[in-house]
């Protein structure tokens, strides 16, 4: 078990430095490569200074409901969102974090690599790893063998490639497509005996899944990817929640085939990012046409103004703006519109059409002054980034918003990224922090796991000296 006195000191610390030193103007001058390269950078280190490292390779879960709150899938979508940082920066400095940190929640180092670890069964039911939760943490993986290549072994492991720990668990969440059921989708809960759950076919589980499989076509050259993802798409549309008019709902119960009537951006935002690398795998510009359907209802139903907003945002309760229904941002989750933005990014890489660029471009750089009228001198930024937003509060779950938006500036104004320079670690790291060092019996799984617990306060600490621009 993470020590409990080590990871509330790392966050608190944590919290502290990134609502401090008082908040003065931040201003990035995105003509200037450096400048956006450096506060692209900044914004990753406040980030990071969130996470004690640990043989969990997550930050430790809290179960309040305010936004000292921490989600088991949130670290997930943090190494996604981190290794982006890489592929599209050049910047390899968290890369022997996250990394290390990715080898440890698939099991790597003992050979199992997959991000339910050992036991599916106790990881679906006990631990509640749901399909949607595992995705995030391959998309962090898939990612790594995009830039390492596809035999590139994680960390302290003598066979598990990132590669491989991205196949197992698309497989292991494909094996939960259903077609006997609403004639398909993808269950979001793994556990059929829950009963408040095991009925549902969410969304960003299925968006997630074409999003994998168009990349996991690219890398293996197995085009039976593409056919399930075009199976997937083909889905959502047909039962209309992907609408006529290219609303996205959250999902559909199969207790009666009917549609989740709540809109949350980060569905749409992932398809959307799913079209563009179906369209980078197949070059049909049919996926682009979809692409840009989604970004215009989008951009309509998740901004005010040209600001990338989420629904009911600021909101106590449900809300209805013109023909969307959604309910407010969880204060202890990471808001949807985070992931959104990182659909936006690769359709803003891939799209070969000018006027969806300059679309996107529009909204990336308004919502991205907003953010910096928020952000302290450290770049620990809120999430809100409308006129007279509040200041940053040293909030985990804003500042994994902040990096998306940072990293899509980032894709638009550094162009390609050198990432050939970026070397896979493939030992422990041993500069700041060590991810493990000895072994230890995780009773509640059963099995070897790898852990060391000497070093949280020294990364906690480390990362706080890296927070200065």
């Amino acid at each position: 078990m993470l020590v409990p006195a080590a990871a509330a000191a790392a966050a608190t610390l944590a919290a502290a430095l990134l609502a401090g030193p008082a908040r003065a103007a931040v201003t990035v001058d995105t003509s200037d490569k450096a400048a956006v390269t450096k506060a692209a950078a900044a914004t990753a280190r406040a980030l990071m200074a969130f996470y004690p490292p640990n043989f969990r390779g997550a930050i430790p879960d809290v179960g309040t409901s305010d936004a000292s709150g921490r989600q088991w899938f949130e670290s997930g979508v943090m190494w996604g969102a981190f290794m982006e940082h890489a592929r599209i920066t050049g910047d390899g400095q968290f890369v022997p974090i996250v990394t290390n940190a990715l080898s440890n929640v698939s099991y790597a180092p003992s050979g199992v690599g997959s991000y339910l670890g050992p036991s599916t069964s106790v990881a679906s039911t006990l631990l509640g790893r749901w399909n949607d939760d595992i995705m995030w943490y391959s998309l962090g993986s898939l990612t790594a063998a995009e830039v390492f290549g596809k035999a590139a072994l994680m960390p302290r492991s003598a066979k598990i490639t990132y590669l491989q720990a991205t196949v197992n668990t698309y497989n292991e969440v494909m094996q939960q497509y259903d077609e006997s059921s609403c004639n398909g989708g993808v269950f979001w809960s793994r556990d059929r005996t829950n009963p408040d759950n095991k009925d549902y076919k969410s969304t960003i589980t299925n968006a997630q899944a074409i999003l994998i499989a168009a990349r996991l076509s690219i890398l293996t050259g197995n085009k039976t990817y593409l056919t399930e993802a075009d199976k997937i798409y083909a889905w959502l549309k047909g039962t209309q929640i992907i609408t006529p008019t290219y609303h996205v709902y959250d999902g559909m119960s199969i207790t009666k085939c009917q549609r989740h009537g709540l809109e949350y951006s980060y569905n749409a935002g992932i398809l959307i990012g799913g079209m563009a690398w179906m369209y980078k795998a197949t070059g049909n510009t049919n996926y682009i046409t979809e692409a840009g359907k989604l970004l215009d209802t989008a951009l309509t139903t998740f901004a005010t103004g040209p600001v990338i907003t989420d629904l009911c945002e600021g909101a106590t309760d449900m809300c209805t703006v013109g023909d969307a229904t959604s309910k407010p941002p969880a204060a202890n989750q990471v808001p949807p519109k985070g992931t959104m933005i990182r659909g936006l990014t690769y359709l803003y890489m891939f799209t070969p059409d000018a006027a969806q660029k300059a679309k996107i471009k529009k909204f990336i750089d308004a919502s991205f002054a907003g953010m910096l009228s928020t952000c302290t001198a450290n770049m620990g930024c809120s999430a809100v980034w409308t006129p007279g937003a509040a200041p940053a509060n040293g909030n985990f779950h804003h500042q994994l918003v902040a990096i998306e938006l940072t990293n899509a500036v980032a894709a638009i104004y550094l162009g390609s990224s050198a990432t050939a320079d970026i070397k896979n670690p493939t030992s422990d790291v041993t500069t700041n922090v060590e991810n493990s060092q000895t072994s230890t019996t995780n009773a509640a799984v059963g099995v070897a796991v790898v852990s060391s617990l000497s070093t949280l306060m020294i990364a906690a600490v480390a990362a706080a000296t890296a927070l200065m621009l």
